[in-house]
């Protein structure tokens, strides 16, 4: 049987063990405190000294990743001793690059049918959808269902990639495609934006297979739709028809 002394003894320990346990430093002599993650090379490796990660932890989430988003090959391509072209041999103008990829935009009204790459929780998924671009913003919109999983993933991660290529045939001229990287935000109608978006983007060729007018139209795409507004930060362009010049057929401009 525990006396009321006892018990009194018992519940003094308990509520001074705590101040004890600090205040002798047992806990940091016993506990490394966990430096903060630096930033890391994209080739990194776990060593024996790394601290133990739980299952479905990735490095990237903890560090930042050394890395631009594009292979070392593709970097050769760009820049490198690649085919007749030596280091820094055959780089377009970065305006020229740019005209390019205006112009791939206006043999098609604006816009373009491009795959969108989103992601969350280390989770990417893609998605097909139009974008029109602003050519002097450098900036795309698009229009879309609202609530669907990409819009959902863009709030919660901005970061974006898109593609649009012509279909491969076994001749290289042939070969076309826009790579872009992008920063994207969702606006909807009552947002300031929407209407700018909407001067960029075509939505006018949308009225008639709905049998509505512009203007029926244009208010169902503000009380429905959501927009998705995309500043590029980088586009790789490869062109086939570039190998009879003396430029390079992969070319990269960049946001400055």
């Amino acid at each position: 049987m525990v006396t009321a002394r006892q018990f009194s003894a018992i519940i003094f320990m308990l509520t001074m063990f705590p101040v004890l346990f600090f205040s002798t430093g047992a806990f940091s002599e016993e506990v490394d405190v966990e430096k903060e993650p630096g930033k890391i090379d994209a080739t990194a490796t776990i060593d024996s000294e790394h601290p133990a990660v739980e299952e479905g932890i990735s490095c990237n989430d903890c560090h930042e990743i050394d890395l631009d988003a594009f292979s070392n090959a593709t970097e050769a391509w760009l820049t490198g001793d690649y085919l007749r072209f030596k280091a820094g041999e055959g780089i377009m103008p970065r305006e020229k690059i740019w005209e390019r990829v205006v112009e791939i935009f206006k043999q098609k009204g604006g816009k373009r049918t491009m795959v969108l790459a989103t992601a969350i929780n280390n989770r990417p998924i893609t998605t097909t959808a139009e974008f029109a671009l602003d050519p002097q913003k450098k900036i795309l919109y698009g229009l879309h269902e609202k609530g669907t999983e990409k819009l959902i993933h863009i709030k919660n991660n901005p970061y974006v990639a898109l593609n649009w290529h012509l279909e491969f045939d076994d001749d290289f001229l042939n070969t076309l495609c826009i790579q872009v990287l992008g920063t994207a935000e969702v606006i909807n109608g009552t947002d300031a934006g929407f209407e700018e978006g909407l001067s960029t983007y075509p939505y006018q060729y949308g009225a008639a297979p709905r049998k509505m007018t512009v203007e029926q139209w244009k208010k169902v795409i503000i009380k429905e739709m959501a927009m998705t507004r995309i500043a590029i930060d980088a586009v790789t362009l490869v062109d086939g028809k570039l190998a009879k010049t003396e430029f390079r057929t992969s070319q990269r401009w960049k946001r400055k």
